[in-house]
This record gives C-alpha cells, structure tokens and sequence, in this order.
C-alpha cells in the first residue's frame, strides 16, 4: 500500500477548509446586503388635495380637490382627508395652496353666515365710524389689531391733548367684510371698524366718541407689546427739547437739556 504524504493530505484539507470558509463568508454577506437594501412597502395615507393651484382668499369647492395617496410622512397632522373634507367646502382660504400637496386645516378659514359666532366668549363688537387717515387709507381688513388714541380739544390755548385709550384690538370686520364671514359682495371699500371689546372697554370707547375724535394706529403683525404711550399735550409737544423759564427765573431741564 503507497504511504499517504502528510504534507500533500494537510494541504489538501487546508485547501477544502479555505473554501468553505470562503463560500461561507460570501453568503454572509449577501444576506446582509439584502437584508439592508431590501425595499419596505411604503405606508401612504389618503388625503384631500387641490387639482390646481389655489390662491389665498378663495372659497374652497368640490371641483378644486380630488383624492390622493400620499406616504404618511409627507402628511400634515390636520390633513383633510375623504371623510372631514366636506366641513371645509366654501370655506375661505387663509394661504394659498399648491395643485397635489395635502390641504391642512389651518390652511383654511371657517366661516360662518353668523357674525356672532366670530365674537369671542366674553367680549362684544362695537362698531366706529372711520375716514381715510382713522382707517389708515382703508389698508386695515378683518384679522388686524390696532391701538386707538383719542383727541381732545381744550378751550383755552395749549389745552389740547392725545391719550392712549385702548391697545392691541382685534378688527372683526371692515365694513361688510367680517373675519370668518362668508363675504356678501366685492365690495371692499368702508367708512366703519367693528372691534371686539370687552362690554367696560366697548362702554368707555362710546363715551371717548362723545368727547373727542379717535384715531387708529394698526399694528404690525403680530405685535403684542404695550407701546407706553402716555398723554401728550399741545404744549408738552411745542416745549419737547426747549428750555423753559418760569415767572421767577429758575430755569427746568426737559429732555436732558438746559
């Protein structure tokens, strides 16, 4: 019998053992190379979306949405969807919308044929009448806040005075055009503000009517600060900066200055 090389024989095995492991490490791979690429069926849900571009300020119709799977992260919390959409119909639209994209809620205006339903709990309309300086050049709509000062006239010379009345007030309407009111025509001009007031406010704001003239001061969006105003007088304005000498000659320091 021939004698068997052990070296030939370790060598054959080590050879066999080699690729094995090779075979081996190439399936390995293989498996987690799949296991990583390996394309997840994509969760989508149905949504209500605009079949063209919409622009701010439209009532919301049935020829302008359609229905559309959309994959859920692209998906709005307050998404409308086939089953809520309806509310929404002839509602009018606070921010334009683009054609496929999901509508938010919050895109959208409630309206309602009641200008009651838009007053706060609490709090009244009360209407002023406006010209083209107090509705400062008929730019206010309904949504705005404003500050409103009041003028009084003196008797005697240098009586005269403007005083802060009431601050950050909430514009409910423009004429006919009310916030959250479906609108009665194109008409956008108007000579009046309604404003949502407490009744003490509202109260006091018709008496101030009675006594002097209102001006508006419209503030910039979303703005709640307290702006400090103190009342000024015809004579605090001609003296602002100026030295001011009384009967006996003791001179006052206004405004930093002698």
């Amino acid at each position: 019998m021939p004698k068997i090389n052990r070296n030939l024989l370790f060598l054959g095995v080590a050879i066999l053992l080699g690729i094995a492991a090779s075979f081996m490490a190439v399936h390995y791979i293989n498996n987690k190379v799949a296991e990583r690429t390996q394309v997840k069926p994509q969760e989508t849900r149905t949504v209500v979306v605009p079949v063209r571009d919409l622009e701010k300020g439209v009532l919301l119709s049935d020829d302008d949405v359609a229905t559309r799977d959309v994959p859920v992260e692209f998906v709005p919390a307050d998404a409308l969807t086939p089953d809520n959409y309806q509310t929404y119909l002839g509602q009018l639209l606070r921010s334009p919308l683009g054609k496929g994209a999901p509508i938010p809620g919050s895109a959208i205006d409630l309206v309602s044929d009641h200008f009651s339903t838009v007053i706060d709990p609490g709090k009244v309309a009360y209407t002023i009448s406006v010209d083209e300086s107090g509705s400062v050049s008929g730019l206010i709509v309904p949504g705005d806040h404003v500050d409103i000062m009041l003028l009084l006239s003196g008797e005697a010379a240098g009586k005269d005075q403007i005083r802060p009345l009431l601050g950050d007030v909430l514009v409910l309407a423009t004429g006919k055009r009310a916030q959250g009111v479906k609108p009665s025509g194109d008409d956008e001009s108007y000579s009046n503000l309604t404003l949502g007031l407490t009744p003490g406010d509202a109260q006091r704001l018709g008496m101030a009517m009675k006594v002097g003239e209102l001006r508006v001061m419209l503030r910039s969006a979303g703005n709640k600060d307290a702006f400090g105003l103190e009342t000024l007088s015809k004579a605090d304005l001609l003296r602002m900066g100026r030295p001011v000498v009384s009967g006996s000659g003791i001179q006052f320091i206004i405004g930093g200055k002698q």
